[in-house]
């Protein structure tokens, strides 16, 4: 019963912080949600008895990725929002679309899975770099590589963006 509720505590605070990322207009506080949302999966991964994800999501995401974004939006400042037209309202319809077939596969996966871990090796092996490799390229493939394209479509998407700001500020 203590797992369910941990999980439901850590999954409401992931989804909660990561909502917090999207929606906040200030990049320092939405850097602090992305640590919180880092926390929560990390907290997730200690409830799926997997402790070295948990301490490789904390030391290498939360703790320097993170820690790297708050050093560089201190040190470009606050910039403010550059009224115009935005070119990006025309994929818009393509973004909604994607997201509703984000949130089905997410919801088929949810409703497919069962609640605790289904690994059936020794219980010494739980959490090793061994079984971690070993659970993602063979359990987990799919996943594991949905997750890359997902990383590289916010990268292609974070360069857009980037360049739209620039070429709002007159081009540099």
């Amino acid at each position: 019963m203590a797992e369910q509720v941990t999980f439901a505590i850590a999954a409401i605070g992931a989804l909660g912080f990561g909502i917090g990322v999207v929606f906040f207009r200030d990049a320092f506080r939405a850097a602090v949600s992305l640590i919180g949302t880092l926390l929560s999966v990390a907290l997730l991964f200690i409830v799926l008895m997997a402790p070295f994800v948990a301490a490789l999501q904390v030391i290498v995401y939360a703790g320097a990725i993170v820690v790297m974004f708050l050093f560089v939006i201190a040190y470009l400042g606050d910039r403010p929002i550059v009224a115009g037209t935005d070119r990006m309202d025309a994929v818009q319809p393509v973004a909604w679309i994607a997201l509703a077939g984000v949130a089905a596969f997410g919801a088929i996966t949810v409703l497919a899975s069962t609640i605790g871990p289904e690994y059936t090796a020794s219980d010494t092996d739980v959490g090793s770099p061994a079984s971690i490799g070993n659970a993602f390229l063979n359990q987990h493939i799919i996943a594991f590589e949905v997750t890359s394209l997902i990383m590289l479509i916010a990268a292609v998407g974070a360069v857009i963006l980037a360049k739209r700001a620039v070429m709002l500020e007159g081009g540099r």
